[in-house]
Formats: C-alpha cells, structure tokens, sequence
C-alpha cells in the first residue's frame, strides 16, 4: 500500500479570504497510488478528490492514498484563511 504520504501547501504569504490554496499529496507505492481523497478534520465525508486539492476556507486537511493493495492517510496541514 501507499506509505510516507505528505501535503505540500502551495502558497506564499498570508491567504485571504477568497483566495484559494492548493494542496498536493505526493507518496511512495508500488504499484503507483492512482486515486487520492481529500478530507477536512471533523468531517467523514471526503471534501476533494484527484492529487491537488484547492482549499477555499481555514481548516486541517489530510490526503488519503490508494492502490490495489490498500489505502493510507496523511499527517494534516493546517490551513489558515484571513
């Protein structure tokens, strides 16, 4: 299954309201993980789906990996709207 998953937060500077973050999951698996699933903290229905992610609102969120052989969640990133 995936394994060492991590967000990268691709913004510079302060983030203000209506402005948009992406968020990029990248991970190690063999076979490639082919389908990623975005998810906010406290939340159980998934927000997002594909490799990137744009976050429109302060929150943590956490990428989830899968392939053939299982699924593997990411540490959250905080991030914060103005």
């Amino acid at each position: 299954p995936p394994r060492n998953i991590s967000v990268s937060i691709i913004q510079s500077g302060q983030i203000w309201e209506g402005d948009s973050v992406t968020l990029i999951c990248s991970c190690d698996s063999n076979p490639p993980a082919l389908n990623f699933s975005w998810f906010k903290e406290d939340e159980s229905s998934a927000v997002g789906s594909g490799q990137s992610f744009s976050a429109l609102q302060s929150g943590r969120f956490y990428c989830e990996a899968h392939n053939q052989h299982g699924s593997q969640r990411s540490d959250a990133v905080t991030v914060v709207v103005k």
